[in-house]
């Protein structure tokens, strides 16, 4: 027995500088650690506890998220009083118009607005929008739940800044510029995938706090257009036409009479050079 044991106490003597020759390089370990993280992160998200884990895990509270929207669309007897009503309505909810766009002819007045109001008075500010209408043409309401997908893209995201964290200590730990390159190109896809995934939680907790709402107004004033004028208009707009390009051409005349010049004296000489050679072809008079 005591034989055995010094026997095997030689051999793992032996053995250890072997395994120290074969140790892995950190770019092996960070490639590792990298798979072993996020093998974990996404297995911890997907398996579910056990009955005793689940009775021992403290409940989180998770707040729900939901995005509402709503659209609206209804005529007014008076386009600027609503114009004001809605924008002192907005002020009183605590929201913003974020764009408007207002068209307006001969036949109509019509306005769009974008909306941004806090989630906590969404109702009673859609409720005072619609009230001094005319009438309402269009009104609809919608909710989106995005609780699972914020929790989701939450929990992914803690799990790249743990991996992150790694990549950092690993950094550390380099001892040639090959193994640096390779960590920082790491870090750097680490570091997009992290600040991607702040930017789409920022977004949804903007509409979750700001609901949406698009508003479109309208004040008709006639059903078709303007009657065309009468005879004795007409006739009077047709003299008119007719006495205005009378005097556009007067006008283009006098303008160009460089051109008209210089055609009478070539009408000139060439009548001139016509008279010069028939007289000379007519033979002279004899007297007898």
């Amino acid at each position: 027995m005591k034989h055995s044991f010094i026997l095997a106490l030689c051999t793992a003597v032996a053995l250890l500088p072997a395994c120290r020759n074969h140790s892995a390089p950190v770019a092996t370990e960070f490639k590792q650690t990298e798979a072993n993280m996020t093998a974990a992160a996404v297995a911890s998200d997907e398996l579910p506890l056990s009955e005793s884990e689940a009775d021992q895990a403290p409940a989180l509270p998770i707040s729900q998220k939901i995005i509402k929207n709503a659209v609206l669309r209804f005529s007014t007897s008076d386009f600027e009083a609503c114009k004001k009503r809605i924008a002192d309505t907005v002020k009183k909810y605590g929201g913003y118009i974020a764009s408007e766009k207002q068209e307006n002819t001969s036949m109509q007045w019509r306005n769009e607005v974008a909306i941004k109001v806090p989630a906590a008075t969404f109702e009673q500010c859609v409720e005072n929008l619609t009230g001094g209408a005319s009438g309402v043409d269009e009104k609809s309401i919608t909710s989106t739940d995005v609780t699972e997908e914020y929790v989701d893209l939450d929990a992914r995201m803690k799990a790249r800044l743990a991996v992150e964290q790694r990549y950092v200590q690993i950094l550390q730990q380099a001892k040639n510029v090959k193994e640096i390159l390779e960590v920082e190109a790491q870090l750097k896809g680490i570091r997009e995938e992290i600040e991607s995934a702040k930017g789409r939680l920022q977004y949804m907790d903007h509409h979750v706090a700001y609901s949406n709402i698009s508003l479109e107004y309208y004040q008709t004033f006639a059903n078709s257009d303007p009657q065309s004028p009468g005879f004795l208009q007409r006739s009077w707009l047709s003299f008119k036409d007719g006495w205005n390009g009378l005097l556009s051409f007067a006008l283009g005349i006098l303008s160009a009479w460089p051109l008209i010049v210089g055609i009478v004296f070539i009408f000139i000489f060439i009548k001139r050079g016509i008279g010069r050679w028939k007289s000379r072809k007519t033979p002279a008079n004899v007297n007898l």
